[in-house]
């Protein structure tokens, strides 16, 4: 009797959720219960830095916008809104609209795999929970794509690659998988259907879409091509110059793995099978994406991944397997168990709640109000002194590495550069392109804010994760010593650079090459007050370096500088910036050092020899080629009189 009652139940519940309505409905209910907190806010340092400069140039400057070369593109404040001009609003739309799709297709993948429907929220609600807009954008790709394969439509596949290639105009990591899943599912789709009228008809939709977007988006084909190269070199460099090595549990990771393999084995269904196969490529990089960095902010995007992925393949394998069920579950364990290695104070894994819509969408002026209070008190901490604000005037002013917020705080005409902060440092290429903004022409930028990155002292100039400021971006850095001059040394926030002032003109000298191995102290000649050294860097990794980098995390590299009474100073470096020069001497140790070098007054002290190491000499050659190059600094005399 009661196994007829629970049928019974059972059946009207698959009824009543078979409805088109009712998935709406039902929809709008899981939306609604599971709204995210939002802080469209900014304050200060790096990432808030680009919160604001991307917001300020869509309204102010969309032209300067559409030539960035940025892991962001024109449209990203559809991801990082900022109050004001209507962004906010604009993207509690947008973003409502890609979670209630989500959640639509979830249901109807449920649906059509006829799995219960109090299961499938079981599934359904902890991915809803933690869908953040990236994951939406991506796992929305997947499933249209998925229909498309199913029901062999144009249309859906068309609607895939429209979102597609949209989300490279919001940032492109999202984007590339995006395009990717897209990529995969064309495949299946030649592969199942063997059909080529369709095939073509499906591929056609890329260029098309491209088109569309690119005319709209970036106003021309170029534009959008030259950006998405750009965005390509910061992407591809991103794990040699963020990597972190904090102590994990390897045996959790290594059991995240194998049960995440085997909940895609145990899932023995076509349909399971093709969404794996679709989402092979996003979740390799949301791999990468949250080890190679492995702090709170990145590791709990990889699990935020991982949860809609287990939702997804559960929901799609039609009758319940529960072997699929216990290794989904059991990969999010070892998961969350290696969360030990990563500092999660302040952290919140998880914000969603149902009063977040009311506090975040029904009484947004009243949040709007508190974040404008909120950044009128970050932005107080900005302000420059009156003497500086008069001599910068209606010139045009850029921030270096990352404090755009200057020019918030001082309502200053912001002229970026075009990686805009701290970050062509990864591509060689694009750290060119980006001193060119600093070069000596008319277009360049009238002065620029080399701010410090300790703001309570004078002490280093050190950029991220322990690296010297003058080692990250050598094109950028030689380009503005060539072409500013010091206008202003207030001790309260670093320099202010004029252009075309310059003291001194440097001239590159090589001065040979030599081999070296890793841990070998290399000594130094003796470097005069006229000039000042940078030694190329090219280093190779072994086979075993290679496939670790892939799979895994790249190695961790270092340059110690040893001084003549014995003392060293080590920094980290990336070895794609290496290859065209590590900064040897003299050794600048804060900013009033960095002044009295650009007024030519090079009292510092000058490193004796350098060392370069490497966390693991297995994963490297042993065998280093070094190119040193002298910089010959021919002074000015008559700024030198003046400054």
């Amino acid at each position: 009797m009661r196994n007829k009652t629970f049928i019974a139940f059972s059946q009207r519940q698959q009824q009543y959720a078979s409805s088109p309505s009712a998935l709406l409905l039902l929809s709008l209910a899981l939306l609604l219960l599971s709204f995210p907190a939002f802080e469209p806010d900014f304050s200060l340092g790096l990432d808030s830095s680009y919160v604001w400069g991307m917001n300020y140039l869509f309204h102010h400057d969309y032209e300067t916008l559409t030539k960035l070369y940025y892991t962001y593109g024109p449209l990203a404040f559809l991801r990082i809104p900022a109050v004001g001009n209507g962004h906010y609003a604009v993207f509690l739309v947008f973003f409502s609209l890609l979670k209630l799709l989500f959640i639509w297709l979830l249901l109807n993948l449920a649906k059509r795999s006829e799995q219960p429907l109090l299961l499938s929220l079981v599934a359904l609600v902890p991915a809803c929970l933690v869908a953040n807009i990236d994951i939406l954008l991506v796992f929305d790709v997947a499933l249209l794509a998925l229909l498309s394969i199913e029901r062999k439509s144009i249309l859906h596949f068309l609607w895939a690659t429209i979102l597609a290639v949209f989300a490279l105009s919001i940032k492109s990591s999202i984007g590339i998988q995006c395009c990717m899943a897209l990529f995969v599912a064309w495949l299946i789709i030649a592969f199942k259907h063997k059909d080529i009228r369709f095939s073509i008809l499906s591929a056609s939709c890329v260029p098309m879409a491209t088109i569309l977007i690119a005319l709209c988006v970036y106003h021309s084909l170029a534009a959008f091509w030259n950006a998405e190269i750009g965005m390509c070199s910061v992407v591809l460099g991103f794990s040699s110059a963020m990597v972190q090595m904090p102590e994990h549990r390897a045996w959790a990771l290594l059991l995240f793995i194998v049960l995440l393999l085997a909940m895609c084995l145990a899932s023995n269904n076509e349909r399971s099978r093709l969404m794996v196969l679709i989402m092979i490529v996003p979740l390799f990089a949301n791999w990468k994406y949250g080890i190679v960095r492995e702090d709170v902010f990145h590791f709990k995007h990889l699990f935020y991944f991982v949860v809609c992925l287990v939702a997804t393949i559960v929901l799609a394998q039609g009758r319940p397997r529960w072997p699929t069920w216990c290794c989904g579950l059991g990969a999010l364990v070892m998961l969350v168990f290696n969360l030990d290695s990563v500092n999660t104070s302040n952290a919140h894994i998880i914000t969603a709640k149902p009063s977040n819509f009311v506090s975040r969408v029904i009484r947004a002026p009243q949040l709007a109000e508190k974040s404008r209070q909120y950044i009128s008190q970050s932005l107080a901490k900005r302000k420059l002194p009156d003497n500086v604000r008069e001599l910068i005037a209606d010139g045009s002013v850029d921030c270096y590495p990352w404090e755009h917020v200057y020019i918030a705080a001082n309502n200053l005409q912001w002229q970026p550069h075009c990686s805009i902060e701290l970050g062509s440092g990864n591509s060689v290429w694009l750290n060119k392109q980006a001193a060119l903004n600093f070069s000596h022409s008319n277009n360049s930028v009238d002065y620029v804010i080399l701010h410090r990155i300790n703001y309570e002292n004078d002490d280093g100039l050190q950029s991220l994760d322990g690296r010297y400021l003058l080692n990250d971006e050598p094109a950028i850095i030689d380009s503005i010593f060539s072409n500013y001059s010091l206008a202003d040394s207030g001790q309260w926030y670093g320099l202010l650079l004029q252009k075309g002032k310059s003291v001194f003109r440097a001239d590159t000298t090589s001065c040979g090459s030599t081999k070296t191995s890793w841990n070998e102290w290399i000594t130094l000649p003796t470097q005069t007050d006229s000039v000042f050294m940078r030694m190329d860097v090219v280093s190779h990794q072994s086979v075993a370096g290679v496939i670790k980098s892939m799979l895994y995390k790249p190695d961790i590299y270092y340059i110690d500088y040893r001084m003549s009474d014995g003392s060293e100073h080590s920094y980290r470096y990336s070895p794609a910036t290496a290859t065209s020069g590590l900064w040897i001497g003299p050794l600048l140790d804060s900013y009033s050092e960095l002044a009295d070098f650009l007024c030519g007054n090079s009292c510092t002290e000058k490193p004796v020899s350098i060392r370069l190491r490497c966390a693991s000499t297995k994963e490297n050659h042993k065998g280093l080629k070094l190119q040193k190059n002298t910089i010959e600094i021919r002074f000015h005399r008559a700024l030198l009189l003046s400054n």
